[in-house]
């Protein structure tokens, strides 16, 4: 049996792993914001870039008659690049909602609450 029919199944069970890789690579830290805002969503981009990445590599590997080692390079190149195309696409993935308008009462709220805690000088300090 040969090495490659083992890592061929072990690359494509662990293609979401390489998703996310890319992913994170790609968008950085906003990646937990669209993780939060919807979860499906995240779960399909990086299984779907993960195969893109593996079967790729399997692709090369097979037609080029390269060894293990190389399918085991190749994953992590066509990772890499992967990452650098989420980076292109960073604009339509991660939309930047608008921020909630700030409530009139809030400052009336903060100086109330800073006067019962016994900081009524914070709030004189602000008036002048």
């Amino acid at each position: 049996m040969n090495i490659l029919h083992v890592l061929y199944p072990m690359f494509l069970l662990g293609s979401l792993a390489f998703g996310f890789e890319a992913m994170l690579l790609g968008l950085g830290g906003q990646l937990s914001v669209l993780y939060r805002r919807n979860r499906k969503r995240v779960l399909e981009l990086a299984l779907l870039i993960g195969l893109i990445a593996v079967s790729s590599s399997i692709v090369t590997t097979t037609i080029l008659d390269l060894g293990p080692l190389f399918l085991c390079a190749l994953v992590l190149v066509y990772t890499l690049f992967s990452s650098r195309i989420v980076n292109l696409c960073k604009v339509r993935l991660v939309k930047s909602g608008s921020l909630p308008p700030l409530s009139p009462t809030a400052d009336a709220e903060i100086k109330q609450i800073l006067q019962k805690r016994g900081f009524s000088e914070l709030v004189e300090e602000e008036k002048d």
